[in-house]
């Protein structure tokens, strides 16, 4: 039985490669005094095993954060204790026993800290849990957290845990020379995005950056849901109605209600994917407006 209340025990952390994940993971480092990070994505989970083997010997226990093994959890808890600490609504019913533990309230990063928080008192960190649990949960109250998040995709996960591993949240002058900079970007970026209609005033469009930014300007010209492209996957974004029960039709992705991931595979065609998300998305609205009406 492993004692988590135990900051020399070596831990493995796999967490979700995004800011959330990285929150996370600087949570658990601010306790355990030995952590090895491996970041991973949904659609790279396939190759965890084969990374983590050369960690063999290296840690105790494996801690999964801000992500639920689905294709490997049998196989992490034969090479090691293992314990889950999620927040997606797509995952929520895994909540199952005491080592796997989803809390769809909060971010990956806000779970990582009121677990840890029961063994430490890890209060300074709590401004900049706040803020990443700001962005990730889509409450954007906080508009520090916006620039924070494009600060992660743009300067990378290592960095972002070794520049904010104290919960210092006070902007450098370079990094407040960036956002000035980004704004300009973005800006200039946005005068020609390509986009393309979708049923009940959706839009898809593909960029790798800004796509808070795009999601913003594009509502302001009366889009309401969201199909974005980047490099590995496609994000979906809507307020109106579950995407998680989308990803469960599609049989790929998950996430949360009003947002969620799906994962690209080489052998995908995305005109076909994106169709048939269009369709279901279409389904659900003319669902809620049966039941509206």
């Amino acid at each position: 039985m492993i004692n988590y209340n135990n900051p020399k025990l070596r831990v493995l952390n796999c967490t979700h490669a995004d800011m959330d994940g990285a929150g996370a993971s600087i949570v658990l480092k601010n306790f355990y005094e030995d952590v090895t990070v491996v970041p991973v994505t949904y659609n790279t989970e396939w190759k965890l095993i084969d990374e983590i083997r050369q960690y063999e010997g290296k840690y105790d226990a494996i801690i999964c954060t801000d992500f639920y093994p689905a294709q490997t959890i049998n196989d992490l808890r034969k090479l090691s204790t293992t314990l889950v600490l999620d927040h997606h609504e797509s995952v929520a019913d895994k909540n199952n026993d005491t080592d796997i533990i989803i809390n769809t309230l909060y971010s990956g990063t806000k779970l990582a800290y009121k677990f840890i928080s029961k063994f430490k008192d890890v209060s300074y960190l709590e401004k900049l849990v706040d803020i990443i649990d700001d962005y990730d949960m889509f409450r954007l109250k906080i508009p520090a957290s916006v620039y924070f998040n494009n600060l992660f995709w743009e300067m990378g996960h290592k960095w972002f845990i070794r520049r904010f591993i104290t919960g210092n949240t006070v902007m450098y002058p370079e990094e407040k020379r960036y956002f000035i900079d980004a704004k300009k970007e973005f800006d200039k970026m946005y005068e020609t995005l390509e986009i393309v209609d979708l049923a009940h005033n959706g839009v898809y469009f593909q960029t790798d950056r800004f796509h808070y930014e795009c999601i913003e300007a594009l509502k302001k010209d009366g889009y309401k849901w969201f199909v974005i492209k980047n490099k590995s996957n496609l994000s979906v974004r809507c307020d109106d109605i579950d995407l998680t029960e989308i990803c469960k039709k599609l049989g790929k992705g998950g996430g949360h209600r009003t947002a969620c991931g799906i994962p690209l595979q080489k052998s995908d065609n995305v005109v076909e994917l994106i169709k048939k998300i269009e369709l279901f998305v279409d389904s659900d609205y003319n669902n809620l407006d049966i039941t509206n009406s």
